[in-house]
């Protein structure tokens, strides 16, 4: 296996109330890489001892095998993509990405070369005259990227890129952003702390939390297997039940209150048991016999556009995420009586902290 293009290793950096505490994570050369976290845990931290505008306290970091801790920012091969887009105002769009090109030195015709190439892949070229005011958010997003990309970076730095969109922006931008990665290949490593946008770029995820790294993984295996139960609500998986867990022939048996939950494997001992909402399935009358089939009352109906959310109280409390024609199919309500169930393999176990 090749060495990994960013390594970083026990970075540690306290700022204020925000910090990193011995952050250890790997990039492969060519991964979209996401650090998604709620506020203040520290992600934007991260991605900016590895930009260069902090130096850490402890530990190291590791670009194309070369220590990059004593580099100035400017030294590191790095494109950076601030949450604010920091265009310069009195720059037009054309120069501003050519702005990082015009330091180095580059030919004038490299630079409108490059301005060319990258306005035409960004969709922007009709906005290069234009200054940085007249632009939507959407437009300077692009202009900005375009930016960090002219310096053809080993890595990709983006902070934020799409947090100040509205949703339909924020929605495209994803595409486009991934499109991007696709055709130029660069590794990259993107902050959020939005669970759509992760799920539309990343290869992988960083869940970061209280300034440490909580679990490290591809989106299937940070979304569906979590490894905490803080991962386990964040990534909002809202089953997330707490009990005995014992090795029986059928399977991993959890006592959760007066419910026997099954499970297809997972350790024994006090555990969290924990089942996605779009796994577990509401019908007036579960399957006869089957496991994990609660009989319970709906208590409550909360409003997700084209999804509906269904808590229902039962031995064990379970919540649904059900498509809306299904709960006007089944004239779902407050207080009806419903049967939940979700299959062995939908849960997940794993030991309490």
């Amino acid at each position: 296996m090749s060495e990994p293009l960013i390594q970083v290793r026990g970075v540690t950096l306290q700022l204020g109330e925000f910090s990193v505490k011995e952050a250890d994570v790997e990039v492969a050369e060519g991964e979209y890489f996401v650090l998604l976290g709620p506020t203040g845990a520290g992600k934007t931290v991260l991605l900016e001892c590895i930009a260069g505008l902090h130096r850490p306290e402890a530990g190291d970091i590791h670009v194309a095998g070369q220590r990059i801790d004593d580099l100035p920012p400017e030294q590191r091969g790095l494109g950076y993509l601030p949450q604010d887009y920091a265009l310069f105002p009195h720059l037009s769009i054309a120069r501003n990405i050519g702005f990082g090109m015009k330091l180095r030195r580059r030919p004038q015709t490299e630079i409108d070369e490059k301005v060319g190439q990258l306005a035409g892949l960004l969709g922007i070229t009709h906005l290069l005259g234009r200054s940085p005011r007249t632009l939507s958010g959407g437009e300077k997003q692009r202009a900005a990227l375009a930016r960090a990309l002219a310096i053809e970076p080993k890595v990709l730095l983006l902070d934020e890129p799409l947090s100040a969109l509205d949703e339909q922006t924020r929605e495209s931008l994803c595409i486009e952003l991934r499109r991007i990665h696709s055709e130029l290949g660069t590794t990259t490593v993107h902050v959020s702390h939005n669970f759509e946008e992760t799920l539309a770029v990343a290869d992988r995820i960083g869940i970061i939390h209280e300034g440490r790294l909580r679990q490290i993984g591809t989106p299937e295996e940070v979304f569906r297997r979590p490894n905490s139960e803080f991962v386990a609500r964040f990534v909002r998986c809202d089953n997330v039940l707490r009990g005995q867990a014992r090795r029986t022939p059928e399977g991993l048996a959890v006592q959760v209150g007066e419910a026997q939950l099954l499970a297809a494997g997972g350790p024994e001992g006090e555990v969290f048991l924990a089942v996605r909402p779009e796994d577990v399935e509401l019908a007036h009358q579960g399957p006869q016999g089957a496991p994990n089939c609660l009989s319970g009352r709906v208590e409550r109906v909360v409003d997700r556009g084209p999804l509906v959310r269904i808590d229902v109280a039962a031995a064990a409390p379970l919540t649904a995420l059900v498509a809306r024609s299904h709960m006007h199919s089944m004239g779902l309500a407050v207080g009806e009586t419903v049967s939940a169930h979700f299959e062995p393999s939908a849960a997940h176990v794993f030991t309490v902290e």
